[in-house]
């Protein structure tokens, strides 16, 4: 029997070796009785203690819950394939689960739509309008920049010194300087990418204008409009502004259909918000600490900051306005809806990388000199760009050596980086990265486009180029007669080049007449008719005229009284626009599904399959413009798991016949390998020896011959008496 500390008797658990406590003595705590655990993980009987465990939990760590497939959200239950549809419904034919796909793709396409109509995203790829504003707030853009671009090169030509040949301006467009190092392939860690900075510095000339006035807001949820990020952003505003000063860029939809905005404002404006944001922040975390200790000057701001969005409603299809006339729902008011992105304080900085050693030859910038110029001027027509700021007027004033009869090859140099900070710039035309331009400014910020990256010219391109010619040129034969290779970055960059410049060349005179194209144009131009249409409508409903010409509003919770109608409709649309978002809104649909019909491919999730226990789920893709459909997958699995399965009994039989082969090369037939691991397999063909393996072995010995010899008599001593 077991003892604890005290000498007493103490139960045991035989199974688990687990002590059972002692009884507890009357008006005393039962833990301090209990067995003391032997180790930091010992088990304890929680009945014994009411103390706080301060050991390990012993139970297995909980799993994160799985997030569901997109699909979930507009569809209620996977769709069957063929086998399990006719075992569900045996009566029907073959042709009829075609159409059972059919209907319920469709019905999937559909129900999409109807979430995501709203959406500012949405909006911008399927109406017509809506993509009319999005390419004029583009075109704005690129004119401010085209300024901006031609005011910094006058302003660095005044601040330039005499003694001086080139301005800032030029110097900081150059490109030709860059230092590749083994980071650069890599995911570097921070010292990496600091170090990369330094040794490529970002040329200034190259950067946007705006990006330093910025605020990029990530992490943006679908359901929240481009309207109201504003509106968020400015209700943290104390500085007056203009509503022409502030702009908000949109990218393109990831996957999951979140995208990242960019607030743009004036400098003054963006500090305030930021400010603004983080003393709400520090203020709710000091609330919820219940504690904070003032400081003189608390000046840290985060890199990102909270921003709570109103996203509830946003053109008023929950039919506030009930009856059309300004009458109460009957349901209620609708319910607020909350959102919270992240707004980052730090500033865009482009990445920067280096150019292969081919593509960085001194020998072709004449020629990429050339090119670059054809395709900002084909770019300036297009979109209209004043021919004061256009490229042809600005080279000149910033290298007045191209005029003379002997252009310097660093003047030659110099036009083509300032041509390609141009086109960078102006048109968000990458020149040296895929020679495509990005539609917006949002992607080029949030880093999906090639324009995104400035790349450099590799600085010591042409000498490497030489050692590597003369070395091919020593191991090479006198009587090889091949051609020289023709670097396949070079090649691309060439038919990049000439590919854009071909479609240069196709644009007619008509192309700067339309800013998108000429039936998206159209179709915007009929829209905004409707919605001045629609306007007088409504605001002729939610008027009520009395007989003495004054005007009363019909909204059950204003019924406001003016002087006429003409005060009247300046209320209407100052104090209830919200309530004429809706009849808006109508206007659009009409196009936007014809625009989403005659997609092939949707931004939608791809659907979930249902086939069987054996392969469960499996997404598939709904592709087709007017009759979507998504592909039965498990035929598909079904024949490549057949295939693996035969290919398995071919690698097994190959392998018996190889086994076989071997075995009668050695020792005649072989064992049999269905039989027991227990039966010897045959002698061991090794040189292994186990010292472990003791062996009695007989020796004999012979002691015929043996000599020992005879060792001489030792003297004794005589051992003196002590007196």
């Amino acid at each position: 029997m077991a003892v604890d500390e005290f000498g007493r008797e103490v139960l045991e658990d035989r199974k688990s070796g687990r002590r059972y406590p002692s009884p507890p003595r009357d008006g005393a705590p039962s833990h301090l009785f209990g067995a003391l655990p032997t180790s930091r993980y010992a088990r304890e009987d929680r009945s014994s203690s009411n103390r706080k465990r301060k050991h390990r939990s012993e139970s297995p760590p909980r799993r994160k819950p799985s997030k569901p497939h997109p699909s979930t959200v507009y569809a209620e239950a996977p769709m069957l394939c063929q086998y399990l549809w006719k075992e569900a419904n045996p009566d029907k034919e073959d042709d009829e689960y075609d159409e059972y796909r059919r209907a319920y793709c469709l019905n999937y396409v559909r129900t999409f739509f109807n979430e995501h109509m709203d959406d500012s995203w949405f909006r911008s790829l399927y109406s017509p309008l809506e993509k009319y504003r999005v390419a004029s707030l583009e075109r704005e853009r690129s004119l401010k920049e085209a300024h901006t671009f031609l005011s910094e090169l006058n302003d660095s030509l005044e601040e330039k010194k005499p003694d001086s040949e080139e301005c800032f301006f030029v110097l900081k467009a150059r490109l030709g300087g860059g230092v590749k190092q083994p980071s650069s392939y890599s995911s570097p860690s921070n010292k990496k990418s600091s170090s990369s900075a330094n040794l490529n510095p970002v040329p200034l000339t190259h950067v946007h204008w705006c990006a330093s006035q910025v605020l990029p807001i990530q992490e943006v949820p679908p359901h929240v409009t481009d309207e109201q990020l504003t509106m968020a952003l400015m209700s943290h505003c104390t500085v007056g502004t203009k509503p022409s000063d502030v702009a908000m860029y949109s990218s393109a939809p990831a996957a999951d259909l979140s995208r990242s905005c960019y607030f743009q404002a004036l400098p003054e404006v963006r500090k305030d918000i930021i400010n603004n944001l983080n003393h709400l922040g520090r203020d709710a975390a000091n609330a919820a600490d219940g504690e904070h200790v003032p400081r003189k000057e608390d000046t840290f701001i985060p890199k990102t900051l909270d921003l709570e969005v109103d996203c509830s409603d946003a053109y008023g299809r929950l039919e506030i306005d009930s009856d059309g006339k300004g009458g109460a729902p009957e349901e209620g008011v609708i319910p607020p809806r909350k959102a919270v992105v992240c707004v980052s304080t730090e500033d865009i900085t482009p990445p920067v990388k280096v150019l292969s050693v081919a593509v960085s030859s001194k020998e072709r910038i004449a020629q990429d000199k050339e090119a670059a110029l054809k395709l900002a001027a084909a770019y300036d027509e297009k979109r209209n760009i004043p021919a004061e700021c256009r490229l042809d007027a600005v080279l000149p004033l910033a290298i007045p050596g191209l005029a003379a009869e002997e252009v310097k090859p660093q003047d030659i140099e110099d036009a083509l980086d300032i041509s390609i900070a141009y086109l960078r710039r102006v048109h968000l035309f990458s020149f040296y990265n895929g020679c495509v331009a990005s539609a917006n400014i949002a992607d080029v910020f949030n880093g999906t486009t090639p324009a995104s990256t400035i790349h450099l010219r590799l600085a010591n391109a042409d000498n490497i180029l030489q050692q590597t010619k003369d070395d091919n040129a020593a191991a090479a034969t006198a009587e090889s007669d091949e051609p020289p290779k023709v670097d396949l970055l070079v090649q691309r960059l060439d038919n990049l080049i000439e590919k854009a410049l071909s479609e240069c060349k196709s644009w007619d005179d008509s192309a700067s007449q339309y800013l998108v194209s000429k039936e998206v144009d159209k179709d915007a131009k009929n829209i905004e008719e409707q919605e001045a249409r629609v306007e007088d409508r409504w605001i002729q409903a939610h008027a009520l005229i009395d007989e003495d010409g004054r005007a009363r509003c019909s909204f059950h919770f204003c019924r406001k009284l003016f002087k006429d109608s003409s005060f009247l409709k300046k209320h209407l649309m100052k104090k209830h626009t919200d309530f004429l978002k809706a009849e808006i809104a109508k206007c659009h649909d009409t196009y936007m599904m014809k625009s989403w019909d005659q997609q092939e491919q949707r931004p939608v999730p791809p659907i979930l399959v249902d086939c069987g226990r054996a392969f469960s789920t499996v997404p598939s893709p709904v592709l087709g413009a007017a009759d979507p459909l998504a592909a039965d997958p498990e035929p598909e699995l079904w024949r490549r798991q057949e295939e693996r399965r035969k290919l398995e009994e071919e690698e097994e039989q190959a392998r018996r016949e190889r086994y076989q082969q071997n075995r009668e090369q050695n020792d005649g037939p072989p064992p049999s390998l269905d039989g027991p691991l227990s039966e010897p397999r045959g002698p061991r063909q090794s040189n292994f020896v186990d010292v472990d393996d003791m062996k009695e072995e007989n020796v004999e010995m012979a002691f015929d011959k043996v000599e020992i010899p005879v060792q001489p008599t030792k003297k004794k001593k005589k051992k003196k008496k002590l007196l």
